[in-house]
């Protein structure tokens, strides 16, 4: 947009990353989007920061046709704690369920807007430190883990207190919502852009390696030889995996490995949730009062986990579809999965596959009767695994939200490299995009 020549690598072939799609039985199917948060509502207004994205990008907030979710929750043993769009809805819940803290939890929402949260200066301090002084029920405190652990902490059983504050404005003051064609609505629009701006964009072209001297980065070398030079680099692939491929034995790691990923059953069925009297939009569980989060000792733990039922965002009127997917999510153990032969990773894939579907569904009213009537309307379902995230974002240890150590403001050692995207910390889709565009306008237009 301001007159520099951009070429853009790409791994796949295919955009998106976290965030992308594939295609399986004539069927479109996003891997990453649950939801788009940071939802623009009247309360939020201009300051809404997925409108902030769209006017940076230049692209008309109205064409994502977002819709709204229904409602969602968080499920822990026989306790839950419902939430919507409607941050008042959200309090009510939170003094209904929790009435003893009430005050305490009030005084937790005024130090989280007085912290910096947004600055790339802002201290990385332990959540679950903050919500043990401030909080005095425990459970209130692992409930609120939950679906901000999920939706982007890289820690073990924690997330860093800016993050936390950022995914807490973005779920629960802002809300939940998705584009109606999913992320290729998100995806279309920016690939036109950058066609649109000239923008030279090479598909299935892996980099190889980065050649740098201690300064300054000087080219990268694609796998199938070619080369390109540039007067300023910018990674979008992780800290870890960028430090890999600058190819220098002896320069100390700036990036911890992260350890959490996930396994992640999509299933197609035929009709709507709300056919089976499901109405809710995402359900964040946990079996017992302490909420675990991180890697298992076993190649899945299901005593927490994601449902989304992507069919319920829009209004009841919308209901009328000929097809509906369910989407369960529980953490996974990349080194078990990627240590198994193939042929024993294709037989663990389709028994726990079948396994996180019935779990799934103990979390949804359904009953023997709806039960067998959903067995019988399914038509098709799928699996992704550790070893498919770090296959198609070359994660170390397939961490779904990378390495735990992040850089704000996107500098590393050398002047002219920069990183986005997930190990800028910055997160979520829109958080992340306009991660992206900080590093643009703050590290290299303002000082050109």
């Amino acid at each position: 947009m301001f007159g520099l020549k951009v070429l853009i690598l790409e791994k796949h072939y295919v955009v998106g990353g976290l965030n992308s799609f594939y295609a399986k039985g004539g069927r479109k199917f996003d891997v990453g989007l649950h939801a788009l948060t940071n939802f623009p509502s009247e309360s939020s207004g201009k300051s809404s920061p997925l409108l902030k994205l769209c006017r940076q990008l230049r692209i008309p907030l109205d064409s994502l046709n977002l819709l709204e979710q229904s409602s969602s929750r968080i499920s822990f043993g026989e306790i839950d704690l419902c939430f919507n769009n409607d941050f008042e809805y959200f309090l009510t819940e939170v003094e209904k369920v929790f009435p003893k803290e009430k005050d305490r939890f009030q005084k937790l929402l005024s130090k989280m807007v007085e912290f910096p949260a947004y600055s790339v200066d802002a201290k990385e301090i332990s959540t679950r430190e903050i919500l043990g002084q401030e909080l005095g029920d425990g459970l209130l405190a692992e409930m609120l883990l939950c679906p901000t652990c999920y939706y982007g902490s890289a820690r073990a059983n924690d997330i860093d207190f800016p993050t936390f504050i950022m995914l807490f404005d973005a779920i629960f003051k802002q809300g939940l919502a998705r584009p109606d064609r999913g992320i290729r609505a998100l995806l279309d629009p920016l690939t036109d852009k950058l066609k649109e701006l000239g923008v030279e964009r090479r598909m299935n072209s892996p980099v190889k390696s980065i050649q740098a001297d201690q300064i300054q980065v000087s080219e990268v070398i694609l796998e199938n030889g070619e080369s390109f030079t540039s007067d300023h680099f910018i990674s979008t692939c992780g800290g870890l995996e960028t430090e890999k491929l600058l190819c220098l034995p002896d320069t100390p790691k700036s990036f911890d490995l992260g350890r959490f990923s996930i396994i992640e059953s999509i299933s197609v069925f035929d009709g709507h949730p709300r056919d089976f009297g499901w109405d809710e939009t995402v359900i964040f569980f946990n079996k017992s009062d302490e909420f675990f989060y991180g890697q298992p000792e076993q190649l899945v733990d299901l005593n927490s986990g994601v449902i989304c039922l992507p069919d319920n965002y829009g209004s009841k009127d919308s209901s009328e579809k000929k097809e509906s997917k369910l989407r369960v999510t529980h953490p996974a153990n990349f080194k078990l999965w990627s240590e198994l032969s193939e042929g024993k990773y294709q037989k663990e894939k389709c028994l726990w596959e079948h396994v996180i579907l019935q779990n799934g569904l103990k979390y949804l009213p359904l009953g023997e009767a709806k039960s067998e009537l959903f067995k019988n309307r399914t038509q098709l379902t799928d699996t992704f695994t550790p070893r498919t995230i770090k296959r198609f974002t070359s994660h170390e240890n397939g961490a779904l939200y990378g390495s735990p150590t992040k850089k704000r403001d996107g500098s590393t050692k050398f002047s002219n490299l920069f990183i986005a995207g997930t190990d800028q910390g910055y997160v979520g889709i829109v958080g992340a995009m306009l991660g992206g565009i900080a590093v643009a306008n703050n590290q290299i237009l303002r000082n050109l």
